[in-house]
């Protein structure tokens, strides 16, 4: 089910993205990893996400899909549309 208040307004995916990042950080501690996320202008919810710090692939490949599950869940599915411009967003905590 969407999480509608973080939906509300335009700090809606810096919050949901925040909300996300902090979740991970208690699945996986000890990891010093932090996201972005990439959004495409005009539409809702996120091109892609991107998980840095971190050098093992594989673990980055697992944690940007839980990522996106979770950024699903609230409501923000995270979709590349082909040949759109995108902008680059920071988690708000």
């Amino acid at each position: 089910m969407p999480d509608h208040q973080l939906n509300s307004d335009r700090q809606a995916l810096p919050r949901a993205l925040g909300k996300v990042e902090k979740t991970l950080h208690t699945r996986y501690p000890g990891l010093n990893f932090f996201l972005v996320g990439q959004a495409h202008y005009g539409e809702e919810g996120f091109a892609f996400i991107e998980v840095n710090n971190l050098e093992d692939q594989a673990l980055r490949d697992l944690i940007r899909k839980e990522a996106g599950d979770q950024l699903c869940n609230l409501g923000f599915p995270v979709e590349l549309i082909q040949g759109k411009d995108v902008y680059h967003i920071k988690p708000m905590h």
